[in-house]
C-alpha cells in the first residue's frame, strides 16, 4: 500500500530531522514499523482517512494516528492462526507504553519509543 510506504517515509524523515540520539539506526526502524503497523490498523479497520502526529520530548518519541472510529485495537491471543492480528503485540514488544485517547470523532492510537527501548 503506498499510503504505508509513505507514512513510513514521512515519520523516518521527521524522525532523522529531531537529529541527535534518534538518529540512531535502531530507534528510526522501531518508529517506521510502529507507524506501519498503526497506520495499516487505521487503514483495515477505522474509518476516515488517518492522520500522524510525530513528537520528540527529548527522552521518548511518540508516534500517534488518529482516525474517525470509534472501534477500538485489540490484542488477539497469540496462539491464533489466522494470517495477521499481531500488531498489537507488536506494540506490545516494540514501545516502551502505548494507549488509546478517545477523539470527537474516534480515537487516537499512540506508541512510545525511548532511547532505551
Amino acid at each position: 500500500m503506498a499510503s504505508i510506504t509513505a507514512a513510513r517515509h514521512w515519520v523516518r524523515d521527521c524522525v532523522e530531522g529531531f537529529g541527535g540520539p534518534l538518529r540512531r539506526r535502531r530507534m528510526i526502524e522501531a518508529a517506521e514499523l510502529l507507524v506501519s503497523e498503526l497506520i495499516t490498523n487505521a487503514i483495515r479497520h477505522g474509518s476516515g482517512p488517518p492522520l500522524i502526529q510525530v513528537t520528540w520530548n527529548g527522552r521518548w518519541l511518540r508516534i500517534a494516528v488518529s482516525d474517525s472510529s470509534d472501534r477500538w485495537p485489540r490484542k488477539r491471543a497469540s496462539a491464533n492462526t489466522e494470517p495477521g492480528g499481531f500488531g498489537m503485540q507488536l506494540l506490545d514488544r516494540l514501545a516502551r507504553r502505548w494507549g488509546v485517547t478517545p477523539g470527537h470523532p474516534g480515537k487516537t492510537v499512540w506508541a512510545e519509543l525511548s532511547l532505551d527501548s
